[in-house]
């Protein structure tokens, strides 16, 4: 029965508050919009992915053994650490030129090993998807000229270079994907509203709070007038006091 009656109370103070949730959701929701599509700088991605095989001065012409497949896995990852490292990462922005920076491009140049597989995937994002494309396939280029000095080692290959598409659409911001979570913050935050309103109101507006307040049963209620009621009421009270003149005057 306590839980039928807090379910009551509940939905009776959505209702009480309905504008306030309103208000509250409809702002986060087009806020998040209007910022997604104003504010937010569209960014363009551009994929090149590597291929981490056997060198190219390997003698015979035979298939890669077990053993060499695991040594070129297990060389992926200091791979990527070395794609990431300054001495890459600083010849990538000399040949990018102005307006590059190697922070920039790390905070932007996504690494990672293709998962069961030897391929290196370099994502990069940027607002021109041109320059996102030259910038990935330039790590790439860079990348596979620093293996060869730095280790002797001629066992990368590019797999798939990345390639400028005019018709891209940008991969962030998303402004519907914003849109509904600023609905889902927003009805969250307006209940959340809502019910502190709802806890920091002690006036009691029912017979029920009071006889729960003050632990005693109530005897009787005042009726509370409206304005139409009242008015009403007064000219009633005008026209029989004006009648009541007439007859004393007569």
């Amino acid at each position: 029965m306590n839980e039928t009656v807090n379910l009551r109370e509940i939905l009776l103070v959505l209702s009480k508050r309905w504008g306030v949730i309103l208000l509250v959701t409809s702002l986060f929701t087009v806020g998040t919009a209007l910022i997604s599509f104003f504010l937010l700088t569209p960014m363009y991605q551009a994929k090149t992915e590597i291929l981490v095989n056997r060198s190219l001065q390997a003698e015979g012409d035979g298939g890669l053994s077990a053993a060499e497949i695991d040594s070129n896995l297990k060389l992926i990852e200091t791979y990527r650490v070395i794609m990431e490292s300054p001495r890459v990462m600083e010849r990538v922005v000399e040949a990018i030129g102005p307006g590059a920076s190697m922070e920039a491009l790390l905070l932007h140049t996504q690494v990672e090993a293709v998962k069961d597989s030897q391929v290196i995937s370099i994502t990069v994002e940027d607002p021109d998807q041109a320059r996102a494309v030259r910038i990935a396939n330039t790590i790439a280029a860079i990348f596979q000229e620093e293996v060869v000095q730095m280790l002797g080692m001629n066992n990368v290959h590019i797999l798939a270079e990345a390639r400028h598409n005019p018709a891209a659409l940008p991969v962030s911001p998303k402004p519907l994907l914003n849109a509904v979570i600023g609905f889902v913050l927003g009805l969250a935050s307006s209940l959340g509203v809502v019910f502190f309103m709802e806890q920091l109101d002690t006036r009691l507006r029912s017979e029920k709070e009071v006889e729960a307040y003050l632990g005693l049963p109530v005897l009787a209620t005042i009726a509370v007038m409206d304005k139409k009621t009242k008015k009403h009421f007064r000219q009633k009270r005008g026209k029989e006091g004006r009648g009541e003149y007439e007859k004393a005057e007569a």
